[in-house]
């Protein structure tokens, strides 16, 4: 939810629409850089005070629970996975071999995230948030709403920025108001705020600003501000920015627009810009469902391209230069290309999927599938043409390891890795949702919500 500024001292109908286009977007983001969306209200942080069922201090001795799968063996030295089964987290340690049970059976986690210096883990069970170390141990609720790492390890949660310590939370500063976004080295803050006047019948009119610091703390530059306004007879007008992401390197930012406040029209595509400085023209680089992006070396971001809420039909990966605001797709031929991931290196991994008409069934039958059409690609620097992955039947959400010599990939509700590259992929851990209950919105599955990868050695201590 974004919070207001202080002049807005009631919440009207038209402002709430715009905060449920909002949240529609913040649910569908999945950034390379940290984004996180700033929630109003107090938060219980009491550490140690509410603990969710019985989370073990200890490793979960194997075997691991019936139906669960986790391939200790083959992980070995690739760091630790926290991954969702069944709606219980687990932490599959690569050095150790153990696999901790984070949370209690019966429970529904996600979001699982390490923190930068893979020390500590947070993870969310519904509207709540749960911290634990990052081997599993010690796991216990910490407050509710939106969460998220800063770059230098504190920890923005709520209404406020904590440090994590073997203590505790000790709570260090307010959060800022709005929305905010970070670039990965920690460079650069953007903020997103609105200031609202109100007149009678409803009717208000206002200002929306994105701003950018070279801290959370810091001065704010304004780099595009708009107005915006509501009357019961011409209804809304202006546009609401819904997401936004700050490159690395000062390259600039890009940020998403949800001009008409239209769930359905918002679910078809939304419209990505790239802004480069403080009162510069925005240029358009395209339509994504959602806000798939991944950003790259040497100013190449890729983004997941195409309009159309059906996740089988429209879809290209584009490759784009941040310099000249430039996007190229990556293939043509009848078949989408889709989970632009781009390595360290520059190689560029992404899937690659039969199309099929627009209009289809949504039964688990036909979603699995569509996804069985899917392999996992690679373009390496300099080349023009892009290489299959043999034995990559299925895959989705490729992810590579921070040295970029690793990748792991979702294919039939498992994780799977491939070691090095050239190497035979290996089952990992299995199986993510329910079986035969694969959530989709238009066939897209939610598989990064189900899994994180740390190589960090911190211990959390």
């Amino acid at each position: 939810m974004l919070l207001h500024d202080a002049e807005t001292v009631e919440q009207l109908e038209p402002e709430a629409l715009i905060e449920e286009a909002r949240a529609r977007g913040r649910r569908r983001r999945r950034f390379t850089a940290a984004i996180v969306a700033l929630a109003a209200g107090g938060v219980a942080l009491a550490f140690g005070v509410a603990r969710h069922g019985p989370a073990p201090a200890h490793a979960v001795a194997q075997p691991l629970p019936r139906g669960v799968f986790a391939n200790t063996k083959a992980f070995a030295g690739h760091g630790r996975l926290a991954f969702v089964s069944r709606g219980r987290l687990y932490v599959l340690d690569g050095a150790t071999g153990r696999v901790t049970a984070v949370t209690a059976s019966g429970r529904t986690a996600g979001a699982p995230r390490f923190s930068p210096d893979g020390a500590w883990l947070t993870y969310t069970l519904g509207a709540r948030v749960g911290l634990a170390r990052a081997d599993g141990r010690s796991a216990r609720i910490v407050g509710t709403g939106d969460a998220g790492w800063l770059p230098d390890g504190r920890l923005l949660l709520g209404s406020g920025i904590y440090r994590v310590g073997a203590g505790g939370l000790t709570r260090l500063a307010a959060a800022p108001t709005g929305s905010v976004a970070w670039s990965a080295d920690g460079s650069r803050f953007a903020f997103l705020s609105r200031s609202i006047t109100h007149g009678r019948n409803g009717a208000f009119r206002g200002l929306e600003r994105l701003q950018v610091a070279r801290s959370l703390t810091g001065a704010r530059t304004t780099w595009l501000s708009h107005p915006i306004s509501f009357t019961r007879s011409a209804g809304f007008a202006g546009y609401a920015i819904n997401g936004f992401v700050v490159l690395p390197h000062r390259q600039g930012l890009l940020y998403w627009v949800d001009p008409l406040q239209s769930a359905s029209l918002a679910a078809d595509g939304q419209s990505v810009y790239e802004l480069r400085a403080p009162g510069a023209e925005p240029v358009k680089l395209g339509v994504t469902v959602g806000q798939t992006l991944s950003i790259g070396p040497a100013g190449r971001i890729a983004l997941g391209a195409g309009g159309n809420r059906y996740a089988w039909a429209t879809k290209t990966v584009e490759t784009c230069s941040t310099a000249s605001a430039r996007c190229t797709p990556l293939r043509a031929g009848g078949k989408l290309t889709l989970d632009p991931a781009w390595s360290p290196a520059g190689t560029l991994a992404f899937v690659e999927a039969a199309a099929q008409p627009a209009a289809g069934a949504f039964d688990q039958r036909a979603i699995a599938r569509w996804y069985a059409t899917r392999s996992l690609w690679l373009l390496r620097p300099a080349k023009q043409a892009p290489m299959r992955v043999a034995g990559t039947q299925g895959a989705a959400t490729p992810t590579w390891s921070i040295d970029g010599k690793s990748i792991l990939y979702v294919s039939g509700d498992a994780l799977w890795l491939i070691p090095r590259l050239g190497a035979a992929p290996e089952r990992i851990a299995a199986p993510l949702f329910p079986q035969r209950a694969w959530p989709s919105d238009y066939g897209r599955v939610d598989w990064a919500d189900q899994f994180a990868w740390s190589v960090s050695s911190g211990t959390g201590a």
